[in-house]
């Protein structure tokens, strides 16, 4: 079925490259290039010419971008009739988002997937507060399904299942006021000297590892521990204090006050789904059908 190299036309065409493509559609740059030769053999004519600088549609790729929306449209519609007359009414996933951990990733990887089943999504509010982490995986199973989130946590992991489909760099964030704000990239050296906020041992096995890093080769930066889980105010402590603070590339623009920095270093979160350790059968199918088509990807 053409579907899902539709799909991954339309956000190459969008996109501008490959790479871009598969950073939106969290799937790896070779299975882009893969999906979109396959759809070019199958139609018989190039749809895009390859360039040092990205990719752009030839006169047959703008037609057929114009035509494609559509077809995308009427497929699904046709699948969605199909499963109703099938006896296969769709499932709602009820979904936890906050600013920290939109729901938005997930709504999208889902639109990318040519799924068994039909899914509508109840999204459901939290806020970034104290405890606000605790409060969303407390209500797993209960009150949602499901939520999207960077996960480091081993405690995490054994209370409650993660299916990854992506990963977070490791960065730091400072106020735009500190004195290493106009850098492009920080290095080891840069650090040395500051204080940098990073979650307590215990809460993230990559932190750990990171604060190991530091105290074993980098003893003049002063670690200032963060009891819990990173929320609004964390980011609000950093720019008060003028500290350093670990962060991730997916909050670099949650404080307008701080910016964030990629650092020379090889440090990832996993990020993907939080859910029950007994989810509901929706749910599992759900999960199953996200796994499948990442297998596919990998």
């Amino acid at each position: 079925m053409l579907q899902p190299y539709i799909k991954t036309f339309l956000q190459t065409a969008e996109s501008g490259s490959f790479s871009a493509a598969a950073h939106h559609l969290y799937i790896t740059k070779v299975s882009v290039m893969n999906q979109i030769n396959a759809l070019e053999a199958h139609i018989g004519v190039p749809l895009f010419e390859r360039t040092s600088q990205g990719v752009i549609l030839t006169e047959a790729g703008r037609s057929f971008k114009a035509n494609a929306k559509k077809l995308l449209r009427q497929s699904e519609d046709a699948i969605r009739k199909a499963r109703e007359l099938g006896g296969l009414k769709a499932q709602t996933i009820r979904i936890g988002t906050s600013m920290m951990r939109p729901a938005t990733p997930l709504v999208e990887l889902w639109e990318s997937i040519d799924g068994k089943y039909d899914v509508q999504f109840s999204v459901i509010s939290f806020h970034d507060g104290s405890h606000g982490l605790s409060e969303m995986l407390n209500s797993l199973g209960d009150t949602i399904d499901c939520f999207v989130s960077p996960c480091g946590s081993t405690a995490i992991f054994m209370n409650y299942n993660f299916q990854p489909f992506g990963s977070c760099k490791v960065c730091v964030a400072m106020s735009r006021k500190h004195k290493m704000a106009k850098k492009k990239i920080l290095r080891w050296e840069d650090l040395e000297g500051e204080s940098l906020m990073l979650l307590k041992r215990g809460e993230s096995y990559v932190l750990d590892e990171l604060r190991d890093d530091i105290l074993s080769h980098h003893s003049s930066i002063q670690p200032v521990d963060i009891d819990g889980y990173y929320d609004i105010s964390s980011f609000n402590l950093c720019e008060q204090q003028g500290y350093l603070m670990e962060t991730l590339d997916i909050w670099e623009k949650l404080h307008p006050s701080l910016i964030t920095l990629p650092v020379r270093w090889n440090y990832e979160m996993p990020y993907g789904i939080l859910y029950a350790k007994e989810p509901s059968d929706a749910m599992r199918m759900f999960v199953d059908t996200i796994n499948e088509y990442l297998l596919k990807q990998a």
